[in-house]
Order: structure tokens, then C-alpha cells, then sequence
């Protein structure tokens, strides 16, 4: 889930930020706060968010060179290259963590030929019988696979669209993720199950596949098509706190969405939101002067910068870790949260072991294949 790219250095903060609240939600999960009884439940059970982030990071990171190609009339960025990069980023760091942890937790099922097949082939969130085995939290990596194989063809359909002009671009950018962001929204309202009692949300593999997530995908890709036509770093620097505190308000909205609608209707609006906190995280590390303002300073910190790097590592290992320490009782010796913070500081040293053992050089061969794909400019909108 962790798409670097050195020409938006203030992403890594971002992911940072996404893989601390998706840690925070794992720990609460294991230390019981996520139980109706407890006074926070409600916020703890949505720190979840971070994926929502993550997703919406990655349609803006992504999609944005497809939409400068677009933009300025120059060539897309190729397909081989961009498929070994996704393949680079994901792929090594996932396989050696997977029988690792596998066999660490007793999933067995990883071992078999069906098993190396589903959960080495990112097919595990297709079956309910399969979506926890293995590394659980890797469903949301299965999804970000899918989205890495459907954006080329989205990317080229778009293209394939007319356009005259700075606005024509705009329009004919933001006029299709709309639809695409509708599609993702009108998945949810028919694929939605309740329980037989209509009092909670039936689980379903329909419900962590790429369409219920198309949504916040789209958010990311939009933003990123504003940001080819008015350039990178450009627009509003005053007040970069605003969008952050708007996220803040979201997030108050989607712990007590439950108190307001029923069980289907707040799981669609916890959803949306969801995707709009993630929109609204991310704008001061895209538009205004990245050296000025609080926020920016706040993403500009080295510790955060760090984390970000590492932030695949993380969140592939602190499940499992945490899950060991609970096991082996350092909640009774140390308490729930400083058990927590210590399964933080274990998969922060296992994750720099990952990234500086073997993503960096993974990622760095990536890199040699073919040229990175179209650089920032100030161009001329073309019609195609």
C-alpha cells in the first residue's frame, strides 16, 4: 500500500498517518476496546480509517501521470514499466512477510496448494472462507492490486474523450470519476447485506472488493486532475489547517453516524466520509506552497517522514506481533497501552529491516525499467 514518489515529499508523512491510525485500530481490537461497553468504542472502531487514506493516496499518486500525459498531449506512461513498479512495490516485501507470518500464527491453510494459489496470488478476498487467512489485513492489498490492473484501462478510456481547453480537460476529467464515484456508491446501496434481523451488516466478500471502493479511489483521482491543470504546489497556502480540521469534524461524524441513521444507511455514510477525510488529509501536501503553514510543517517532520517509509513493514507486521504479545500476556505485565506502543516499536524495527534489507533494492531495479513517466510541466491543454 505504500506508493512512494519522491516528487510529492510530503506523502510519506501522510501514510505515516494512515498506518498509525490502522495500528491504533488492530490494538484496540486486541485489547477489547472496540466492545459496545467501553465509553470510546465508537471512535475506536472507526480508526480503520487509515485505509480509506491509503486508497485515496494511491488514486491521486497513480493517476496523476496518466492525467499530466493527458494534459499536456505528451505519451503515457508505459505499461511495463508501471506494472513492474506496482509489482516492485507490493509484491517482495508481502511474500517474504506471508510464510513468516503464517507460520508464526499456525495458518496452515497458507501451506496448501490452494492456499499458496489464494493468498500468494492476492485472490483471498473472494471467498469468505479465505478473506482472514493468512496476513488478514492483506485484503485491502488485494484490492490495491486490482485497482493497480483496472487504472491503465481506465486511464486510456479517458483519454480516448475529446477535450478543448483548460476547462474542456477539467470537465472531461472530473465528469467520468463522478460516474465512477457513483458506480462505487450504487454498489454498496445493492450489495449492502444486513442480518437476519436487520440490526447489524451481514459480512460479505462483495463488501472489500474494488467496487466498494471505487468511491475513494475516484476522490484521489480527482484530485489529482485538479492538480495537473493548476500545477503541483500551486493554489491556496494560507490556512492549510482547514481541510484537516474539516477531516477531524468528519471523523466525529462517522464515530456517531450510528445514533442518526439506520444500520445500512451509516455504513454508507461512515464510508463516504471516510473517502472525503482522506481527500481533505491530503490537500496541503498537494496544493499551496509545500514549505509554509502548520500542517505542512507537521508532515515536514523527520520522525513522521520516517515512519512513512517504512509503512508497508508496519502494517503488514504489527498484527501479527501484537497478536503475539497479547498471547504471551504483556497485556497483564505491562497494560493494554503500553503493550500497544510496544507492538508499534517492534514492527517499526521489523519494517526498517524489510525497506533497507530489501524494498529499497527491489525498488530501485524497478526504477531502471523504462523512464519515469511524464514530467511535471506547465503545458498547453491539447485535444485528443
Amino acid at each position: 500500500m505504500n506508493v512512494r514518489n519522491p516528487r510529492f515529499p510530503l506523502f510519506d508523512s501522510l501514510r505515516a498517518i494512515a498506518a498509525l491510525s490502522v495500528v491504533a485500530f488492530h490494538a484496540a481490537y486486541f485489547q477489547g476496546f472496540l466492545a459496545p461497553s467501553h465509553p470510546l468504542s465508537r471512535y475506536y472502531a472507526q480508526l480503520n480509517v487509515g485505509v480509506a487514506i491509503f486508497f485515496v493516496i494511491s488514486g491521486f499518486l497513480l493517476y496523476r501521470p496518466f492525467a499530466q500525459a493527458r494534459f499536456s498531449g505528451g505519451d503515457f506512461p508505459g505499461l511495463v514499466p508501471y506494472a513492474v513498479r506496482r509489482v516492485a512495490r507490493i509484491v517482495p516485501a508481502y511474500w517474504v512477510a506471508l510464510p513468516i507470518i503464517a507460520a508464526w500464527l499456525g495458518s496452515t491453510a497458507v501451506f496448501s496448494a490452494h492456499g499458496v494459489l489464494v493468498y500468494f496470488g492476492f485472490l483471498q478476498v473472494y471467498s469468505l472462507d479465505n478473506l482472514f487467512g493468512g496476513i488478514g489485513q492483506a485484503w485491502s492489498i488485494c484490492v490495491e492490486v486490482s485497482f493497480y490492473v483496472a487504472l491503465p484501462f481506465w486511464a486510456f478510456a479517458v483519454r480516448r474523450i475529446p477535450f478543448r481547453g483548460e476547462r474542456g480537460y477539467l470537465v472531461t476529467e472530473l465528469v467520468p470519476l463522478a460516474l465512477l464515484f457513483g458506480a462505487g456508491l450504487l454498489w454498496k446501496v445493492l450489495e449492502l447485506p444486513l442480518n437476519a434481523s436487520g440490526t447489524a451488516v451481514a459480512f460479505s466478500p462483495r463488501l472489500v472488493t474494488l467496487p466498494n471502493f471505487l468511491d475513494q479511489f475516484a476522490l484521489g483521482m480527482a484530485i489529482a486532475a485538479v492538480s495537473v491543470r493548476l500545477g503541483f504546489g500551486r493554489g491556496p497556502t494560507r490556512r492549510s489547517w482547514v481541510p484537516w480540521v474539516a477531516a477531524l469534524g468528519a471523523f466525529v461524524l462517522i464515530a456517531n453516524a450510528g445514533r442518526w441513521f439506520g444500520v445500512k444507511e451509516a455504513e454508507i455514510f461512515r464510508h463516504e466520509l471516510k473517502g472525503l477525510l482522506g481527500a481533505c488529509l491530503i490537500l496541503p501536501a498537494v496544493f499551496g506552497d509545500q514549505t509554509q503553514g502548520v500542517v505542512r510543517r507537521i508532515l515536514a517532520n523527520t520522525a513522521l517522514l520516517w515512519i512513512g517509509l517504512v509503512s508497508y513493514g508496519v502494517y503488514l507486521w504489527q498484527p501479527a506481533i501484537m497478536d503475539q504479545l497479547v498471547r504471551h500476556d504483556w497485556n497483564d505485565t505491562l497494560g493494554p497501552v503500553l503493550t500497544g506502543l510496544a507492538s508499534l516499536a517492534f514492527a517499526l524495527a521489523v519494517a526498517a529491516v524489510s525497506y533497507y534489507g530489501l524494498e529499497r533494492y527491489v525498488l530501485r531495479l524497478a526504477r531502471r525499467v523504462g523512464r519515469r513517466p511524464v514530467m511535471e510541466k506547465v503545458a498547453t491543454p491539447v485535444a485528443d
